[in-house]
């Protein structure tokens, strides 16, 4: 690519090429301008565009798990990330969409480069809304790998050959680090939710957002590979990544949306990830690859369901088989839900006196007392 021809015009190869060809007046052939294009660019902006819209609506429209708090999403701006996502990605189909009314000649047809733009900035913010949903680590340093791998996207689809093939291996292997890495702990938290009653009416939405996710990660570097080989042209290329646009941006943020709302009505907080890294097989069979205690705890605002993921193990299995018996025990005594007895029904307690809710504090207080008792003075607890 990028050798001369008739007319001082380019030799067509990629994208890169195509634009100069249509900047320069050559004549060449035009994807941009094919009407499946067109219309793929039209139904991209109007979807991304409107859901950027109702997902604002949904957002500042919800006011807590009490519903009164006016500015919950304000004062919570993380969650705003599919609007922000959605968005831009809207803002760069517009550009297209005024690129194709000029029929995509001259120095405006050089405005399709800004899907990189798009990519650059979406695609670690999609990354980073899944770890805040899920309180999950590296929220900055896994949308950090994604935003490097992009980069190598951008160079293996501008560049030429040695150098595209160059960018387009290390970006494979930016992706598999990335990928991989969010994967595994995704699916720690996946199974924390899906293996607890007070969560299992939530676990398939997260479930299928997670599954959108790591799919259509796949399929980019696909879609790259079939235009590679001219196993698909150019016009089909770009009508597939409006596709993979839309189910990764626009759907993706409403099932996860739909996630996080659930979680924020049924007050569930998701503590960090304490997996043990020195636990042997016996126990690592007895409790699972993460395991999950589903309890309730006191606040400002009374009994709150929360999800606490199990610290690290603390003395032998009879020693926190005994712990669990004299929780349950407690729990039992005072109606208490608690999660593997009979009383583990989500359904909230009746109301409390503040009499009552204090006592109930202090004798908890008093078990997690006698329980640390139990526990060997080496900075290890519950």
């Amino acid at each position: 690519g990028g050798e001369g021809g008739k007319g001082g015009a380019p030799v067509l190869f990629g994208e890169q090429e195509i634009l100069e060809g249509i900047t320069w007046g050559s004549g060449a052939f035009n994807p941009f301008q094919t009407p499946a294009v067109l219309v793929a660019d039209w139904i991209g902006f109007i979807v991304l565009g409107g859901s950027a819209c109702f997902l604002y609506l949904i957002l500042t429209g919800f006011h807590g798990p009490r519903g009164d708090e006016k500015y919950f999403a304000g004062y919570r701006e993380e969650k705003m990330m599919s609007v922000y996502v959605n968005s831009f990605a809207a803002y760069v189909y517009w550009a297209r969409c005024a690129s194709h009314a000029n029929g995509d000649v001259g120095p405006v047809a050089y405005i399709h480069l800004l899907k990189y733009v798009d990519y650059l900035f979406t695609c670690p913010l999609l990354s980073a809304d899944l770890l805040c949903t899920l309180n999950l680590p590296f929220k900055v340093t896994y949308p950090y790998f994604v935003w490097l791998n992009i980069g190598c996207g951008v160079g293996c689809s501008k560049f030429v050959g040695p150098a595209r093939y160059m960018w387009f291996v290390l970006g494979m292997a930016l992706f598999a680090v990335a990928w991989y890495s969010v994967y595994l702990i995704v699916m720690m938290r996946l199974r924390q939710i899906s293996g607890s009653k007070l969560t299992q009416k939530c676990s398939a939405t997260i479930q299928f957002a997670a599954a959108i996710y790591f799919s259509i990660w796949l399929g980019f570097p696909i879609l790259w590979l079939l235009l590679e080989f001219k196993t698909i042209n150019h016009p089909i290329s770009l009508c597939m990544h409006a596709v993979l646009d839309v189910v990764a941006k626009s759907l993706y943020g409403f099932v996860l949306l739909s996630f996080q709302i659930t979680a924020e009505k049924e007050e569930f907080v998701f503590l960090p990830l304490m997996p043990r890294i020195d636990i042997n097989d016996d126990e690592e069979s007895e409790r699972g690859d993460a395991d999950v205690e589903l309890g309730y705890h006191f606040n400002e605002h009374g009994l709150q369901k929360d999800v606490t993921p199990m610290g690290p193990v603390v003395g032998s299995s009879k020693q926190r088989r005994i712990s669990r018996e004299m929780q349950m025990e407690v729990a039992r005594s005072k109606g208490i839900p608690f999660p593997g007895s009979a009383y583990s029904s989500p359904a909230m307690p009746p109301a409390m006196g503040g009499a009552d809710e204090s006592a109930i504090l202090r004798q908890i207080q008093s078990l997690n007392s006698q329980l640390n008792d139990m526990v060997p003075d080496d900075g290890r607890r519950m």
